[in-house]
């Protein structure tokens, strides 16, 4: 009964996390996109301590390696989304590496802890058909 209990209490915390970094990455409106890339620097500065750049020059093996070490399973899941958004909006050319890179996290996060949302398929669907018009 105790284990339950807890489990559901880091679950909700960590679905707590989840929408205040999607109200954090959207602009603080969620229904507008952001199209201010200060509000990406500012993410990833804030929840994950490393620069946009840090990610965007990630080899797919690098990004691999410091998930596994520096980043909780927990955290997977809040970068895909963070370097989601930053993709779908960016116009400084690296729209693809940022999908790329959303679309190799969603992967292992579901891989990792075994669970997926419907929402995450959409989001890799969004992905792919980004990829395909670039």
């Amino acid at each position: 009964m105790g284990l339950s209990f807890k489990k559901d209490v880091l679950m909700n915390w960590i679905e707590e996390i989840g929408k205040f970094l999607r109200i954090w990455t959207e602009g603080h409106d969620a229904f507008t996109e952001p199209t201010d890339p200060a509000v990406f620097e500012d993410a990833y500065e804030k929840f994950f301590e490393k620069s946009r750049a840090y990610f965007l020059n990630l080899s797919e093996s690098e990004l691999s390696a410091y998930l596994k070490t520096d980043l909780q399973i927990q955290q997977l899941h809040p970068l895909a989304l963070t370097l989601l958004f930053d993709g779908l909006n960016a116009t400084d050319g690296n729209q693809e590496n940022l999908l790329r890179k959303a679309k190799f996290i969603l992967n292992l996060a579901m891989a990792e802890t075994a669970s997926f949302a419907f929402q995450d398929y959409q989001y890799l669907a969004m992905i792919d058909n980004k990829l395909k018009s670039l």
